[in-house]
C-alpha cells in the first residue's frame, strides 16, 4: 500500500493536499490582497494629498477671514462717512448718495473675492497625483480581471 495516496495524516485531519487551495483560489486571493493593499494606498496618498492642499490654502483662508472681518468692522463707519461726503458734494438725496456707496463697496468685495478663490483653487492642484495613480490602480484592476482567465 506505499503505493496510494494518503488520505488523512494519521490524526483524522485531511492530508495538508487538501487543505491547500485550488489555482483559482490563490490567484483570487492574491488579487484580493493586492486590491486592499492598493486602497490603503491610495487613501494614504490622498491624505498626504489633503495635508499638503490645506497648508497650500492656508494663506488664502486666513485672507478670505481676514476680508471677512474687515468688511463687516469698517464698512459701516466708511461707507456711511462716503455717503454723506458724496450726498453733501454732489448735492444729492443722503439715501441715493448710500445706495451709491454700497453698490461700489459690493464690487470692491466681489473683486477681493474672486482674487481669493483664485488663490484657493489653485491651491488643490495637488490632487492631480492622487487622481492619476487612482486612474493607473484602476486600469491594472481592470487588466487583472481581463487577463486573469487566459
Amino acid at each position: 500500500m506505499a503505493h496510494q495516496t494518503v488520505l488523512n495524516n494519521g490524526a483524522g485531519a485531511p492530508a495538508a493536499s487538501q487543505n491547500r487551495p485550488t489555482g483559482l483560489m490563490d490567484n483570487v486571493s492574491s488579487f484580493g490582497s493586492d486590491l486592499a493593499s492598493l486602497a490603503s494606498l491610495q487613501g494614504k496618498l490622498a491624505a498626504a494629498d489633503a495635508k499638503e492642499s490645506l497648508q497650500k490654502a492656508a494663506p488664502a483662508i486666513a485672507g478670505l477671514v481676514l476680508a471677512t472681518l474687515l468688511a463687516f468692522a469698517g464698512v459701516v463707519a466708511i461707507l456711511g462717512g462716503l455717503s454723506l461726503w458724496i450726498a453733501e458734494a454732489f448735492s444729492m438725496k443722503p439715501y441715493a448718495a448710500l445706495m451709491f456707496t454700497g453698490l461700489g463697496a459690493l464690487v470692491l468685495v466681489a473683486i477681493l473675492a474672486a482674487v481669493c478663490a483664485r488663490m484657493l483653487n489653485s491651491s488643490f492642484t495637488t490632487f492631480r497625483r492622487s487622481s492619476e495613480e487612482f486612474e493607473r490602480n484602476l486600469a491594472w484592476i481592470k487588466t487583472t480581471l481581463t487577463h486573469s482567465g487566459r
